[in-house]
């Protein structure tokens, strides 16, 4: 569980947020997946292999140079609106406005997706553009509850962590969000490419409506009433506390 600002209670609460977002890159890429040949949109790896593999030929470095492009852009403009939002509110309430902007580039690609129809109808590069911007968004919301941030779109470091401290001799640690977001991760990557196979059009629903209830948690709990001895407008010791996490599994 995040040891972040405000009760444990809205910490609890706070806590599904990370899970929802990891079932919404989940569902994007299962989605992405089906309809762009085999693109996953979630985490880099895949593209630098493409890039890799498409050195030589301008057009098959076209998908991998959006898919990059598109992630650091999101990566730089989530950094930099969290950092000037964490300025004015707590760490909560700077996750919630960056997954805003995210809700707002992934509303645009499920807009693009649906006029697309069926057939997919727009260039594929932009498409794949668009939903990494919104992965590098979220990438960078995430990276404000502690120095080692929640990933929820790239697995490798999570496994890593989580394994490695349920056997670490120097002292075992089990970290259950972990599992969790992987969990939710792979089931909706099977449930989203399932239900693109019936409902092509309608399928991009689903990560835009994870990421709005995401979003609606992260400023619910930002809101909430703070500890008794706090002062409201106390925002850097507020920011001070809500940094601390878990060591855990990010």
């Amino acid at each position: 569980m995040l040891a972040t600002d405000h009760d444990k209670q809205t910490a609890r609460i706070f806590a599904a947020v990370p899970l929802l977002l990891a079932a919404a890159a989940g569902a994007l890429d299962g989605a992405s997946f089906t309809a762009f040949h085999d693109v996953v949109v979630s985490a880099m790896t895949g593209s630098f292999v493409a890039l890799g593999r498409g050195l030589g030929s301008v057009g098959a470095l076209a998908p991998a140079a959006w898919a990059l492009g598109g992630y650091v852009l999101g990566l730089v403009a989530g950094t930099v609106t969290a950092g000037l939002a964490e300025r004015r509110l707590p760490a909560r309430g700077a996750v919630g406005v960056t997954l805003g902007l995210e809700l707002a580039v992934l509303s645009a690609f499920g807009l693009a997706w649906l006029l697309g129809g069926q057939g997919h109808v727009f260039p594929v590069e932009p498409m794949i553009g668009t939903a990494t911007l919104a992965m590098g968004l979220q990438g960078a919301a995430l990276r404000r509850i502690g120095p080692a941030g929640t990933p929820t779109n790239y697995f490798t470091g999570v496994v890593t962590n989580w394994v490695s401290g349920m056997v670490d001799p120097a002292g075992r640690s089990w970290n259950p969000g972990a599992g969790a977001r992987i969990a939710v991760f792979v089931l909706a990557v099977a449930a989203t490419g399932s239900l693109h196979r019936v409902l092509p059009v309608g399928v991009v629903a689903v990560p835009v409506a994870l990421v709005a209830a995401a979003t609606a948690l992260a400023v619910a709990t930002a809101s909430a009433r703070p500890p008794v001895g706090l002062h409201p407008g106390d925002h850097t010791a507020d920011r001070t506390r809500s940094m601390v996490v878990a060591p855990t599994g990010a």
